[in-house]
């Protein structure tokens, strides 16, 4: 069983490190967080490992994985390949969706392999991200012998592992956002929208759940073209007009953001076939009136 460090230790890192202790995948070594008390929370929550408040306290380990916010995985990595405990033939990853494995580049230039490996999951909670991780999707990239390592590990944890263009990271990643920190945005804008019309919020929010639900349901089961119904889905050139009018003059930014997603769901009835050309073409030049 190969050893693994965790370098920063967020719900992914944790959440990971517990499943791999529980599945003995790797064997959790040491884990280095901002401070030695939050490291042995992290290590508790593994329930393996444990707690170091320096780098130098680091023991060397087959497999290095920084877990890290964003902006910390670069120095992190700088930090780690400086230290000397990276040697030939080590695995140093981390799992951003937006970031490439490149970035990694530090470590490789010490002799390690390196990649990255992202669940594509809310992490809202890490326990609960635990007991729900079976079936998550993982988009991964880096060198060929480290993912011959990474992708047994995730699968061991019930993950399914999709290969991603490196160069591509942010648009990738973008998916994720749209898809779910978006769509919360989304439903605020619903929100805003029924409490200028007179709704209160948590009426409005009880109100619009089975909608959305239905709406969801509907997305995986049927597909995004078939599942789209409402005024561009049949067409209505008139009420689009009128909507968008209404809208872009109570509030210029969901105005925008209504054009935009217009655009997109008359794309969509197009390819979908619910709406022809002709009819395409007028809903566009609706939502490009100024």
């Amino acid at each position: 069983m190969k050893t693994l460090n965790i370098i920063g230790s967020g719900r992914v890192g944790r959440a990971c490190g517990r499943l791999w202790a529980q599945a003995r995948v790797f064997e959790i070594q040491d884990v280095l967080t901002r401070t030695r008390a939050s490291a042995g929370q992290a290590v508790k929550f593994i329930g393996a490992g444990h707690a170091v408040g320096h780098l130098d306290e680091m023991r060397p380990a087959d497999v290095w994985m920084i877990a890290t916010r964003d902006d910390a995985i670069v120095p992190s990595c700088v930090t780690l390949a400086a230290s000397g405990r990276i040697v030939p033939g080590n695995i140093v990853f981390h799992v951003s969706g937006a970031t490439p494995s490149s970035d990694l580049m530090p470590a490789r230039e010490r002799g390690a392999l390196i990649a990255s490996v992202h669940p594509i999951k809310t992490f809202t909670d890490a326990g609960l991200a635990a007991r729900t991780f079976r079936g998550t999707y993982c988009g991964a990239e880096g060198d060929l012998e480290a993912l011959k390592v990474l992708k047994p590990a995730f699968l061991k944890i019930g993950a399914r592992v999709l290969d991603v263009n490196a160069e591509l990271k942010p648009i990738y990643h973008s998916g994720g956002v749209f898809a779910c920190n978006y769509l919360v945005a989304l439903i605020e804008a619903a929100l805003r929208a029924h409490e200028k019309a007179g709704i209160p919020r948590a009426a409005s929010l009880k109100a619009l759940e089975p909608m959305v639900r239905e709406t969801v349901d509907a997305i995986f089961d049927k597909g995004p073209e078939q599942a789209l119904t409402g005024p561009i889905s049949r067409g209505d050139v008139a009420m689009v007009s009128r909507q968008f009018a209404m809208v872009r003059g109570w509030d210029a930014e969901l105005g925008g953001l209504y054009r935009g997603l217009g655009l997109l769901a008359v794309a969509l009835a197009e390819s979908g076939q619910r709406i022809d050309a002709r009819r395409a073409a007028e809903l566009r030049a609706a939502l490009s009136a100024k």
